[in-house]
């Protein structure tokens, strides 16, 4: 342990970094997943078909792949935006992760009864309000623990942003290990660390769940109704049973 103990504050810096990533590509993958996953279930087969083109594109190949060709294929074409490694990382994490988020939003906003839209319509609400007022609220009950799990595999994602240059936990990890020789301790630590926060974040979300508005509404309801008593067992008298 002596050994890498001097790598100490570089990998504590690179966990920083990689807080950094995780944080924006949760929140970007978030953004990417609403609006993908809304144009997923619009009534216009066109806007779904392009889509799923865009989100089968996006899982279609790894993730490593597209970072290469983001940071150093765009590099090279003649007027394309200079995207520096982070961002870059955050660009593309954002996006792969929005693809697989897309689809749990789909299956969150498909989950709630269609009587729901039925009912907006009678009312007379606009599709945008029926949207944001009544659809997605409930979904959201089942958006969320599924995007946990998305989130925290985000965040074991953000080691291949070492590979452009991003001086994150993996990056001074691996510089330690190269360093010391000492992969096995190396590792270890890495593996705590991406463990941790892999914690943190299922248990972030888990408080979000748990705020949620209609899963506050459903405890609520569930503490007023009435406790019903359970049925008293009554003996049948001996001669009732012989007649």
């Amino acid at each position: 342990m002596n050994q890498i103990t001097p790598y100490l504050p570089s990998i504590l810096q690179g966990l920083i970094t990689t807080i950094a990533v995780a944080v924006l590509s949760i929140l970007g993958a978030a953004a990417v997943s609403v609006v993908v996953g809304v144009l997923r279930t619009l009534p216009s087969r066109l806007v779904q078909r392009l889509a799923l083109v865009l989100v089968e594109l996006m899982r279609g190949a790894s993730a490593v792949i597209y970072l290469f060709w983001v940071y150093y294929a765009l590099s090279a074409i003649p007027g394309a935006p200079q995207l520096s490694p982070f961002t870059a990382s955050v660009f593309v994490l954002s996006a792969i992760g929005g693809a697989y988020g897309a689809e749990i939003v789909r299956g969150g906003i498909q989950a709630v009864a269609a009587s729901q839209r039925d009912a907006c319509r009678a009312l007379g609400l606009s599709g945008r309000h029926t949207l944001t007022r009544i659809v997605l609220p409930q979904a959201l009950s089942q958006i969320v623990p599924s995007f946990a799990s998305l989130a925290v595999d985000l965040v074991k994602w953000t080691s291949i942003v070492s590979f452009v240059g991003v001086q994150d936990v993996f990056y001074a990890a691996n510089t330690a290990r190269t360093a010391t020789n000492q992969t096995v301790l190396v590792f270890i630590v890495l593996a705590v660390l991406y463990l941790v926060l892999s914690v943190c974040v299922a248990a972030l979300f888990r408080g979000i769940e748990y705020l949620l508005p209609m899963n506050r509404a459903n405890r609520k309801a569930r503490s007023r109704a009435p406790r019903t008593p359970p049925p008293r067992h009554v003996e049948t008298p001996a001669a009732v049973v012989v007649r």
